[in-house]
Formats: structure tokens, sequence, C-alpha cells
């Protein structure tokens, strides 16, 4: 291509503005549906209805339905991270870690798509998601999860530096305690839990959010055991 026939520059960010708009709306027309619906039943073929465009064209700016519910993560990351802003900055690390917790578990909860987005994607090797997202996809959502990351690994490091607790591995610990909430949070969705009945007999017995809070608490005193007692 001559210069003369080069696209103007002017014509190329237009064009990278456009399709930066049309991947805002497809995402906000996935999100919608995800809150209306759950993750789970939503379809690439609703998705195109819901943002009033061609199947194929979400395909051209989408690999599949795992790539959005990997960038749907980032937007729901933002509005968590909106919950944590509002957290207090006073007491004990212990504290801050609890209620960090309480806030995460509350926002699983009060957004099941949000779960259900986030069980899919840890249900995959890393290998095998990047088979079916892009890397741009990846890195958006390691970033979003890496920031909601960011405030009990500070948490643990000031906790441990201070005395209050003893934490070896603050960014595993953070993300131990991350996979183990969005487990109780399913569990809490699901509302049942299984036992077995004398004679080896399956049983389903209900199970209260209150419990789960109350595991989510139990589950933060028992890694930020007091330095004193360890």
């Amino acid at each position: 291509m001559s210069p003369s026939n080069a696209p103007h520059p002017d014509r190329r960010q237009g064009a990278a503005a456009r399709r930066r708009d049309r991947e805002r709306e497809i995402l906000e027309a996935t999100r919608r549906l995800f809150d209306e619906r759950g993750a789970q039943d939503v379809q690439i073929e609703d998705v195109a209805r819901e943002a009033r465009l061609n199947k194929a064209l979400i395909y051209r700016h989408f690999s599949g339905k795992d790539e959005l519910f990997a960038l749907v993560i980032v937007s729901y990351v933002d509005d968590f991270l909106r919950d944590v802003a509002e957290l207090p900055d006073e007491g004990s690390a212990t504290d801050r870690v609890a209620a960090f917790t309480e806030t995460f578990l509350d926002f699983c909860l009060t957004h099941p798509a949000f779960l259900d987005c986030a069980m899919t994607m840890l249900r995959q090797p890393g290998t095998e998601l990047l088979e079916r997202i892009s890397e741009g996809a990846m890195l958006q959502m390691g970033r979003a999860v890496a920031s909601a990351l960011h405030r009990p690994i500070e948490l643990l490091r000031e906790g441990d530096a201070a005395g209050e607790f003893q934490i070896a591995d603050p960014d595993y610990t953070a993300n131990a305690m991350y996979v183990q909430v969005l487990g109780l949070a399913h569990l809490a969705r699901v509302g049942s839990a299984i036992k077995e009945l004398p004679g080896g007999m399956p049983w389903f017995f209900p199970v209260e959010a209150d419990q789960i809070r109350a595991s989510v608490r139990a589950l933060v005193l028992a890694v930020l055991r007091p330095t004193s007692v360890a």
C-alpha cells in the first residue's frame, strides 16, 4: 500500500474507538443478562439479541462465552472494589481481614452471576483457559482479581509485621481464602448440603446464609491465629 493509499490516522483512531464502544456495549448487554438470568442460562444468541447485533459480530469481538465470562468478571470486580473502598481503615488487621471477607461473601450472594463466572474460571486450568480466551482477556481478568486481592494481601503483611499473627506467604493465603469464600458462597447459593444416614443413605439438609457467614468468620480466625497462641 502506497503512502497515499494508507488509512488516515484519524480514520484508524475512529475505527478503534468504534470497536471499543461496540465491545463495551456487548459486555454491558452480557452483564445485564447475567444479572437478570444468571450466567449459566445465557447463550451467545441471547447476548446478540440484547445488544441488537448479529451473532457473528459477537464472535468478531470475542472468542466465545468463556471470554465474556472472563471480561464480565472485570465489571463485577469494579463494583466490588467500590464496596471495599467503604470499609473502615481502623482496627486490627484481623478485624479488617474479617470485614473484607464478609463483604466479599455478601457480594457473591448479592451477585450470583459473578459467583458463576468466578467458579467457571476456577474450574479450568490456565493452559486450557488460554485455548478458549485471548491473552488480552486473560490479562484483564488477572489484573482485576489481583486488584481485589491487593487489600487482604496488604492487611496480611501488616498484621504479620506488627506481630498480630504469623503468615508465611500472604499472597498464597489471600488466594486460598478467596477460593474458600467462593466455595462457601456457592454452598449458600445451593442452600443444601449432604450427609450420610445410617445404612449409607444420603440425606440433604438445609444450609442458611447465617451459617455460611459464621463459617467465613471461623475461617479468618483459624488462619489468623494470634502469635501468642501459635
